[in-house]
């Protein structure tokens, strides 16, 4: 059933409650640079994801194409760039980001899975969206991966998400009172399900570059999904594996 006749606050507000609801879908995430809509050199990640047990499988690059050409300039060491933006095989496990490094697993961080994703988690913008306040305004119609959508502008409220996930929501640098207002947009399909979420992850400065968003795009809802991270004694220190053996897609 459409939920396009409901007021705007509540159905922005349902909007992650009801995309979780669909079980698992196929995901794509980027870090825009200055704009909530993505572009090819924005791209991190795609993959799949199971948002009952709050995991991700994706093939990412650690540095997307935008950022690894400012590096290079910046470091002149293009052999180094290219292995940052060699595809690795990710898999996020709630608090937990795992890499595959040729044929084994590394993690910079292992903690809690049922703890807070990290705000570099590609379902991190959807956690944010269960914190939307009730100032959200439709911008106008539009087509996401060719479904129709209807495209809002928001703040999230950072404290709100964190009430309304069980294992709490993390959070990006930046001023403490700036996480009770963070801008976002979000792009509903008539079922009232995200198929784009964007979250503004840096302030707005004078003296700041481009804003950078955090983006989150979802299809295919409802897709065969199986996620299993590896164990504590498959996984290496990054000290102990070979960066520069090419990763593995997902």
């Amino acid at each position: 059933m459409s939920s396009e006749s409901e007021p705007i606050s509540d159905r922005v507000a349902a909007a992650a409650a009801r995309t979780v609801a669909a079980a698992t879908a196929r995901l794509s995430s980027a870090w825009g640079s200055g704009s909530p809509v993505p572009e090819a050199q924005d791209q991190r990640c795609e993959g799949v994801a199971d948002f009952a047990v709050r995991r991700a499988r994706v093939s990412q690059v650690l540095v997307p194409e935008r950022m690894a050409a400012g590096l290079s300039a910046g470091m002149g060491d293009d052999e180094a760039i290219r292995a940052l933006n060699e595809p690795r095989e990710m898999i996020y496990d709630g608090a937990n980001a795992f890499i595959r490094v040729a044929s084994r697993w590394t993690s910079f961080s292992v903690g809690d899975p049922g703890g807070p994703r990290g705000s570099n988690d590609p379902l991190w913008p959807l956690d944010a969206l269960f914190g939307a306040r009730d100032d959200a305004v439709e911008v106008g119609r539009e087509a996401v991966r060719g479904v129709p959508v209807t495209r809002y502008r928001l703040t999230v409220d950072l404290a709100r998400a964190d009430a309304a996930v069980p294992a709490g929501v993390s959070v990006p640098g930046g001023p403490y009172r700036g996480l009770a207002a963070m801008p976002a947009e979000v792009w509903l399909d008539q079922d009232g399900q995200a198929r784009r979420v964007a979250v503004l992850t840096e302030p707005v400065t004078a003296s700041a570059d481009e804003p950078i968003w955090a983006i989150l795009e979802l299809w295919d809802f409802g897709v065969a999904v199986d996620i299993t991270p590896p164990q504590p004694d498959e996984v290496a220190a990054p000290r102990d594996v070979d960066w520069e053996t090419p990763g593995s897609t997902a």
